[in-house]
């Protein structure tokens, strides 16, 4: 009868209870280091789709007012705007009569929204529901671009003179 009872021991094979219960509080400890970390990487990239969106709006209307095939298709002297926002179709005051400038290089570029919450608006404590770009073309087709609210022209800046 007691080699029946030690075989049985014997064959018990799997973790306890205790074993188990220490692998899900490492688990859960680790988990609660890395995920800080996680969320400030998926804020880094919002943030990165954000500019990459704008800049590319805002190429495209500098490569048209630098290059426009004919005159009627000239981007007249003055100041345009792009608005990209959390909510609803971008903003853009780029056309030349009936034509979006955009719309020609970017098909679908009022489809883009804006994709970080953690842009700081100008007023202290809130953040900004949309980011704007406006471009001033001058009569010989130079360009130059000013970016609101200031945190996003700050990262705007900042990303651009280093590549």
């Amino acid at each position: 009868m007691l080699k029946l009872f030690n075989r049985k021991k014997k064959d018990n094979k799997g973790f306890t209870l205790v074993e188990l219960v220490i692998v899900i509080a490492i688990l859960a400890i680790l988990v609660g280091l890395l995920a800080p970390q996680y969320t400030k990487y998926v804020e880094k990239s919002r943030k990165a789709a954000d500019a990459s969106n704008m800049d590319e709006m805002v190429r495209a209307v500098q490569i048209w007012a630098a290059d426009a095939d004919t005159a009627d298709e000239d981007l007249p002297a003055k100041d345009y705007t792009i608005e990209l926002k959390a909510k609803g179709e971008v903003a853009s005051s780029v056309t030349i009569g009936t034509v979006d400038v955009i719309a020609k290089t970017i098909p679908d570029y009022k489809k883009m929204k804006l994709k970080s919450s953690k842009w700081e608006s100008d007023t202290k404590g809130t953040m900004a529901t949309s980011v704007k770009a406006t471009i001033k073309v001058d009569e010989d087709g130079g360009t130059t671009v000013t970016y609101e609210p200031k945190s996003f022209a700050d990262y705007m800046n900042t990303t651009n003179t280093t590549k």
